[in-house]
């Protein structure tokens, strides 16, 4: 099954990088070969050739060790394999279907509403993942690591006991790291447990491990 970005700032970017495997997993990550077939992405800003460059140069994450380049057809090719792109305003503007699209991550961060979700349903989509909240009755709000049970056992916590710092977690692909040295007990009472995390980078590797665990049982 195919899958589309539409959205390609930061969580869009990543989330490519980490579909196509260009982010190291965690040791031991039982998801560390999730992938996806990522088929189109569709981005309003900047135009093709402008998220070609964002995609392989990202001034927190490094650079993307691979050819992205674009072609005459107005298309991305990142490491050889070819993803279609358009700049559209709305999912709805977009043939999500025609291109093979099962599944849309949605992370424009605009669209949380049901009524602007129907969209990609009218356009041949069978699902659509939002890395946002969608605060209405009847959405499905899932985290992978937190309450992926509903679909699949949750997991990826890490804990670690050297003394390290925020800049040490960078790139980190696990949910939460426990922070050992800091954790504490205060007048035997209170539990202070404190974990760091890489809020762009976790997050992403959970959004390709929610679009796998979705797509595993069969959309």
């Amino acid at each position: 099954m195919s899958v589309g970005i539409n959205g390609m700032g930061r969580m869009g970017r990543l989330a490519l990088r980490a579909a196509m495997g260009a982010i190291q997993r965690a040791a031991g990550d039982p998801r560390a070969g999730n992938r996806l077939d990522i088929a189109h992405v569709n981005e309003i800003k900047g135009g093709v050739a402008a998220t070609a460059h964002l995609l392989e140069f990202d001034s927190i994450h490094g650079r993307w060790w691979t050819t992205i380049e674009t072609n005459d057809d107005n298309a991305l090719i990142a490491g050889g394999k070819r993803i279609g792109f358009s700049a559209a305003s709305s999912p709805g503007e977009v043939p999500w279907g025609d291109f093979g699209c099962d599944v849309v991550l949605e992370c424009t961060g605009k669209f949380l509403k049901r009524e602007q979700l129907e969209a990609y349903f009218a356009r041949g989509v069978k699902r659509v993942i939002v890395a946002a909240p969608v605060n209405e009755a009847g959405a499905f709000n899932i985290v992978a690591g937190v309450n992926d049970h509903l679909y699949d056992p949750a997991h990826i916590l890490g804990y670690e006991a050297r003394p390290l710092v925020s800049a040490d977690y960078n790139n980190d692909t696990r949910s939460s790291i426990i922070d050992a040295l800091s954790t504490m007990v205060t007048d035997g009472t209170q539990l202070k447990v404190y974990a760091w995390y890489d809020n762009e980078i976790g997050y992403v590797c959970r959004l390709v491990d929610l679009a796998n665990i979705v797509i595993r049982k069969g959309i």
